[in-house]
């Protein structure tokens, strides 16, 4: 993942990837206690981290508020209509 900035230290070994990779399986699935600490410790210091955590949930929450859960395929219809409601979403 270009882009990703890695902020590990010494002492602290759990980095941007790592916390990216739970915050998207926080959404789908349950975390355990250690894994939830480990990534409300690395949102605490990184403020990247918390955006992306932040912009995650917002994009989940809309998807599921417009697909439901019964409807599993993107029409081009509602691709587009996704995409519009991301974007206006995104600049608030």
């Amino acid at each position: 993942m270009e882009g990703i900035k890695e902020h590990k230290h010494k002492w602290y070994t759990f980095g941007c990837k790592d916390a990216t990779y739970l915050t998207v399986k926080g959404e789908n699935a349950p975390l355990s206690l250690s894994e939830k600490m480990l990534l409300n410790f690395h949102l605490i210091i990184c403020k990247y981290c918390r955006r992306f955590a932040s912009q995650n949930r917002q994009i989940n929450q809309l998807f599921r508020a417009f697909y439901g859960k019964s409807d599993l395929k993107l029409s081009p219809n509602k691709k587009e209509a996704l995409n519009q409601l991301i974007t206006e979403n995104s600049k608030k």
